[in-house]
This record gives structure tokens, C-alpha cells and sequence, in this order.
């Protein structure tokens, strides 16, 4: 492997959890990026411009009030869609905090974003009229970039630290509508392996190094384009009715598809709560790059009563298509 700073930059930034299809050489240039003034601005500017962190926007956001499943693959037939539903990011606020771990060698970046905007419905009222429903959001996300130290050196400071890990994005609605909770993604991965999330802020994902790091986590899975992947999630949800789980992945500037996951169980926890499990075996597409499956539960009401709260909650999983 070659050691140039660039080439290392270029390695941490694209090869890591950069999750966009379609991603550009992020490698820092002979100058810091604007407003970079030491290592931890450095850090903190990384941390939210690590292509992977910032997929989320993608991911979790809708161009257009599309169908429940849809893709952007292929022609949609909207003659047989009852429910065309979007959400539209209005605003994103950013908040970074760089922890350096004793030894100095690594660090550790809380990325939590604030993220504001409207869910847009398009309808069929009882007299047959079409409507759309427009109900505001806010929800929280958060996630944690892990980085290693590779030089010391004072002239460039920003290159001293490359991201090397990451934990799952952890997404929702603030309360008092947080309605509904992801509690377990399990990702059954081609070849027998598996992937089970319970907490996705301390489930890292490695881009590189950090082998022993928090126990030995996985490194982000790699995928054939053609293959199938089976993935189920549990959530805990305070709606009687069955709610509306569906899986967005090969998200990018390009392409995004979203597919409804099939209902399979549902335990009364006999505290005005269930807990449902969902499940979708969705087939890996043919672009490369590296992206995001991200789950994405809402209640019921949320898309079938013009009166009820948006509540949601979202979690997202990296994958790299070879």
C-alpha cells in the first residue's frame, strides 16, 4: 500500500464507509478545507462530510411523492398506486463532538443532526377526491465516526486523522412522538454470515484497521450485484395497528428504491405496546459503490390518518456492491 497522505486520504474517505454511489476523491488538497484551524475542527469537519454520514440525507429523503414501493430503476406504473408518499428534508443542523481516546492515537466523533422537514401524502378522500397531506417533522439522528491517528505532522494538521470506522445511524421522531422504536435489525448476508443490530450506536462497521476495536465488529459487508439478501427488523411500536416498515437501499445522487417489508409477527406486550417483526428479501443491484440499507418504521396513522402524528424510526445499515 502506498503511504502519500493523498492516496491515504483517498483510501479512509472513498474506500471507507462512503456510502455513495457515485463518490468523488475527497482527499484533502495542499491547504485546509475552509473554517479547519487544528485537528479537532479538522476532525469535526470530516466527521460530517464523511460520504457515508452524509448518505443518510439521501437515504432517509425522497425526491418525489412516490408510491409505497417504487424505484427510480425503472418505469412506475402509478395507475395501480393507492398511496404515493414523500419526505422532504427542509433543514439539517449539525452538531460534532471529537473525543481523543488516551494514547492519543485514536478518536472518537458524535455526529448528531437535527433534521427538520415536511412528509407529504398524496391521497384518495372517501368522496374519491385527490388530496395531499402535509404534516411537519422533526427528527434526531445520531451516529459515531471512529478515527486513527496516521501523522503529527504541524504544517498539515488536517491530514493527521483518517476516519476508519462507524457506527449505524440511529434515526427518529423527538418526543413526544416518538411513537415507535427499531429495536433489531438482523441481515442475512449471502454465504451464511449475518449481521444483528440491537444498539446501532455501538455497532461499529470497520472501514480499516481497528481490528480488535470494541470487540472485533464486522467490516461493512460486501455484496454482488444479482444476489439476494434477506433482512428482518423487530420494532416496538404504541400503535394497535400494524405498522408501515419498508426498506430504502442502493440510495444515491442516482438512484434510490423503496420497498414495503412483509409483516410476520406481532407479541402484545400488555403495556399499550407490540413488538412486530418485518421482513423483505431484496436483491442487490448491479451499480458499485458503497450505500445504505436503511430501514425506515413508521406507525400506521402516520400515512393513513390526516389527523395523527409523524412518528418514525430509522436505522441504516452500509453495504459495498463490488
Amino acid at each position: 500500500m502506498k503511504t502519500s497522505f493523498a492516496v491515504l486520504w483517498t483510501l479512509a474517505l472513498v474506500a471507507g464507509l462512503g456510502v455513495m454511489g457515485c463518490h468523488k476523491d475527497n482527499a484533502p488538497g495542499e491547504q485546509s478545507p475552509a473554517g479547519v484551524t487544528n485537528e479537532q475542527s479538522a476532525m469535526q469537519y470530516y466527521a460530517v462530510n464523511d460520504e457515508f454520514v452524509k448518505n443518510d440525507e439521501i437515504t432517509f429523503a425522497d425526491k418525489a411523492v412516490e408510491p409505497m414501493d417504487y424505484t427510480s430503476f425503472g418505469k412506475i406504473d402509478a395507475a395501480v398506486t393507492p398511496l404515493r408518499w414523500g419526505r422532504f428534508i427542509t433543514n439539517i443542523t449539525k452538531n460534532v463532538t471529537i473525543t481523543v481516546q488516551p494514547g492519543d492515537s485514536t478518536a472518537i466523533g458524535k455526529v448528531e443532526k437535527t433534521v427538520t422537514g415536511n412528509l407529504k401524502i398524496r391521497a384518495k378522500t372517501e368522496a374519491g377526491d385527490t388530496v395531499t397531506i402535509t404534516k411537519p417533522f422533526t427528527d434526531l439522528s445520531t451516529r459515531y465516526v471512529i478515527f486513527k491517528r496516521i501523522a503529527r505532522e504541524t504544517e498539515r494538521f488536517w491530514m493527521n486523522w483518517v476516519p476508519v470506522a462507524s457506527s449505524l445511524i440511529n434515526g427518529g421522531t423527538i418526543a413526544p412522538n416518538n411513537l415507535i422504536k427499531i429495536v433489531e435489525i438482523k441481515q442475512y448476508l449471502p454465504g451464511g454470515d449475518s449481521i444483528t443490530v440491537t444498539n446501532p450506536e455501538t455497532f461499529f462497521l470497520r472501514y480499516r484497521w481497528l481490528r480488535l476495536f470494541n470487540g472485533g465488529q464486522k467490516d461493512a459487508p460486501m455484496l454482488l450485484g444479482g444476489t439476494t439478501v434477506r433482512l428482518r427488523a423487530t420494532v416496538v411500536s404504541a400503535s394497535a395497528d400494524t405498522d408501515v416498515v419498508t426498506l430504502r437501499f442502493g440510495c444515491d445522487m442516482f438512484h434510490a428504491r423503496r420497498q414495503r417489508m412483509t409483516f410476520v409477527s406481532q407479541t402484545d406486550n400488555g403495556d399499550g405496546t407490540f413488538t412486530r417483526t418485518f421482513e423483505i428479501s431484496w436483491p442487490v443491484h448491479f451499480h458499485t459503490g458503497f450505500f445504505n440499507a436503511g430501514v425506515d418504521a413508521m406507525t400506521r396513522s402516520t400515512l393513513y390518518d390526516d389527523q395523527a402524528p409523524y412518528a418514525v424510526s430509522w436505522w441504516g445499515i452500509p453495504y459495498r456492491v463490488l
